[in-house]
């Protein structure tokens, strides 16, 4: 595809529709979406609780980049590009292990938890290791979830840390137990799903198990009398109930909504799975649910959170990696049985995988135009506007970047 028809793409967008086929399914638009979007904002990795301890590691690959993210001296929680400084080999294979150092498995390199050259093997004495650290990668920590920026210089984060810290800080996500953890391949393109996760229009019809915990998730019935309720009851816990709104020019978003009456947790009876999680004395604490783009999704509820890394791999393909955290003290067989803890999005995910899937293909036909969004789709409306705006801003900038 030429730049000129990408810029024509960008200026024929039609606000309140959803994008041309391109933009769903043309390799060199999603060359863009990795450079515009990926390699330049926030990208969710992970959760501090899965390196409990110092030299515990786990790694993200993304694109062409992999990272290691590891907890080092003191706790602090380090993150570095995977690929050696003598010859680029990548050091750590796996997904998550431990190492109170890492060595290169090609000329046994080693490298300090903090990134720092420890040990070159038979090179000259006055060889300068303060010269060949492995290459930094940008992290920041909002109360245990672990963000990293592959850009040189990335876009402000402080207005995500500063927003979503207060909501998340009651879950304890630090001291939190990884109880489960599963990963789904999706042919279909990322936006799709992110599209997905932000409209209920298909929550009726598509997930009566979503519907028959959250009040108004039907969209057949009102929310509001008992929001101002659950709200009083949750201010008095010292809960923040005041939502953070997704605007074209931030790339986050914060709420809390009510569970249907005698609903405590999100499971297909209704029921607690788990003892309350973090500072939570209760299950009243309803649902928070937190959005981070381009890949970071999370709802909690008084018992547990569940976190969604999506992962874009091609223009028709994405990973999906979800966790389950439990309280740090509870014990599994006792305290939470993992199929209750997991079935309800179990379900309610893979009701969604399918619904992207079969709407990639319906986008792939020669048939395909783009269509009005509905009122209750508004937010949908927004991430696309913030989409085009993304990548209108990197064209401008860059002269349009560089297509392979």
């Amino acid at each position: 595809m030429k730049a000129a028809e990408i810029v024509n793409l960008l200026n024929n967008y039609l606000p309140g529709h959803s994008l041309e086929q391109a933009f769903y399914t043309s390799d060199d638009i999603f060359h863009l979406d990795r450079e515009l979007i990926w390699k330049k904002y926030w990208l969710f990795a992970g959760v501090t609780a899965e390196i409990p301890k110092e030299g515990d590691y786990i790694t993200y690959a993304v694109g062409h980049d992999s990272v290691i993210i590891i907890r080092g001296r003191e706790g602090k929680v380090h993150a570095h590009f995977n690929t050696c400084r003598h010859r680029g080999s990548t050091i750590c294979q796996d997904e998550k292990g431990h190492a109170p150092k890492l060595m290169c498995p090609y000329h046994q390199w080693v490298y300090n938890t903090d990134g720092s050259l420890f040990k070159a093997r038979l090179m000259p004495d006055d060889f300068d290791r303060a010269s060949y650290g492995l290459h930094p990668v940008h992290i920041r920590l909002i109360e245990g979830l672990i963000f990293i920026s592959l850009a040189e210089e990335p876009v402000d984060f402080d207005p995500v840390v500063r927003d979503l810290a207060p909501y998340v800080k009651t879950y304890q996500v630090d001291q939190s137990k990884v109880a489960f953890k599963k990963s789904y391949t999706i042919r279909t393109n990322w936006k799709l799903i992110a599209e997905n996760f932000r409209e209920c229009y298909h929550c009726g019809p598509a997930h009566p198990e979503y519907c028959k915990a959250v009040v108004g998730a039907n969209l057949r019935e009102s929310v509001d009398d008992i929001l101002v309720e659950r709200r009083a009851s949750w201010k008095s816990k010292g809960l923040v109930t005041e939502g953070v709104d997704f605007q074209t020019d931030t790339f986050h978003f914060a709420t809390r909504y009510p569970l249907r009456d005698g609903v405590e947790s999100y499971s297909l009876d209704g029921k607690a799975v788990a003892i309350p999680m973090g500072a939570h004395k209760d299950y009243d604490a309803g649902v928070v649910g937190l959005v981070c783009y381009p890949n970071f999704w999370m709802d909690a509820v008084g018992d547990y959170v569940w976190t969604m890394r999506i992962t874009a791999e091609s223009a028709s393909q994405c990973r999906i990696d979800l966790t389950w955290l439990v309280d740090g003290k509870a014990e599994e067989g006792r305290d939470y049985n993992i199929e209750r803890l997991t079935e309800f999005w179990k379900i309610t995910g893979e009701q969604d995988w399918k619904l992207c899937e079969n709407n990639f293909n319906g986008i792939e036909s020669s048939r395909y135009q783009p269509g009005p969004y509905a009122p209750v789709e508004l937010e949908v409306a927004k991430f696309v506007e913030w989409y085009v705006e993304r990548l209108r801003e990197g064209v401008e900038a860059t002269s349009i970047v560089e297509l392979p």
